[in-house]
């Protein structure tokens, strides 16, 4: 099955404002009032929520030293494959380096005969922040990448050539006409949907997008920058035990969708929303973020 039916998300132990993320992710919102509770309270609910529908969550407890303030979104610092291969991510800012654990890649039955390690990359200033900076579509092997100071063509390419996965790379901006940090925020995709933010993509790259979505039978579903800037492209597909299909979203994300637009997803998908208030506006990253997925 191309869709995963299981993922790892990390409880974590210090959640708040990155300072050195802001720079690059006009999501985050700085606030006097940082409730680590109210994010623990959210991640847990979540947790409920997804084993509630079937779906199988391993949770990993994030280590209190040294401090991971974005240490709930794992998704950007590996990804496991269908051929049983796990990567791991160069990462563009320090306090997000030192979330990779290689005991947890251990726990999962990786070591360095099915590793591939794209983390010296860094050292050349090149970057690749996992199905962050990637939306893969595992059935086609194709990858699609908004660039941005966190994703770049060499790293892009280093990744299709040890992955085999063809990168369709594009230019995506915020209201600020800054690049949009992750491509997971601008698009989403399931067996049957492209779920994108057309609007705020790069007039010169939409039709290579609406092309390869079309070439691979994808109902396109397109979204206002409004609805990006609430998250509704920062969604995943999963399975459950019962191989039902779900798309999760944030309850702000589902908010921001019109009836018609929901209608689209419903006759393909059952919808999961999870409010995550404090996590997405502290931490700039919404569900799809604090899932990795495992194959």
């Amino acid at each position: 099955m191309f869709t995963a039916s299981k993922i790892l998300m990390i409880k974590p132990a210090a959640f708040g404002y990155n300072e050195q993320t802001a720079s690059t992710n006009s999501f985050q919102k700085k606030t006097s009032n940082i409730s680590p509770q109210s994010a623990l309270n959210e991640f847990d609910s979540m947790v409920n929520i997804l084993e509630h529908a079937g779906i199988e969550v391993m949770v990993i407890n994030d280590t209190l030293y040294p401090t991971k303030p974005d240490a709930v979104f794992p998704n950007n610092w590996f990804s496991t494959h269908l051929n049983n291969t796990c990567f791991i991510y160069p990462m563009l800012h320090h306090n997000r380096r030192i979330e990779r654990r290689m005991e947890i890649l251990e726990r999962l039955g990786y070591n360095s005969e099915n590793i591939i390690d794209l983390s010296y990359l860094e050292n050349e200033g090149e970057i690749l922040e996992g199905t962050g900076s990637l939306v893969l579509d595992h059935q086609n092997k194709i990858a699609y990448a908004a660039l941005s100071p966190r994703t770049t063509t060499k790293a892009l390419n280093c990744f299709s050539e040890k992955s085999g996965f063809e990168v369709i790379s594009f230019r995506a901006y915020d209201r600020y006409h800054q690049p949009v940090y992750h491509t997971n925020v601008v698009m989403a995709l399931t067996p049957a949907l492209a779920i994108i933010g057309l609007d705020i993509v790069a007039p010169d790259d939409r039709e290579k997008l609406i092309e390869s979505f079309k070439n691979t039978q994808k109902e396109i579903i397109t979204l206002s920058a409004l609805q990006i800037e609430n998250f509704a492209g920062n969604m995943l597909c999963l399975r459950n035990k019962n191989n039902e299909l779900f798309l999760i979203m944030s309850q702000s994300a589902y908010q921001s969708l019109s009836p018609e637009q929901v209608n689209k997803i419903s006759e393909k998908h059952k919808i999961i929303s999870i409010a995550i208030p404090t996590i997405e506006s502290i931490g700039g990253g919404s569900v799809r973020c604090m899932m990795a997925e495992l194959f």
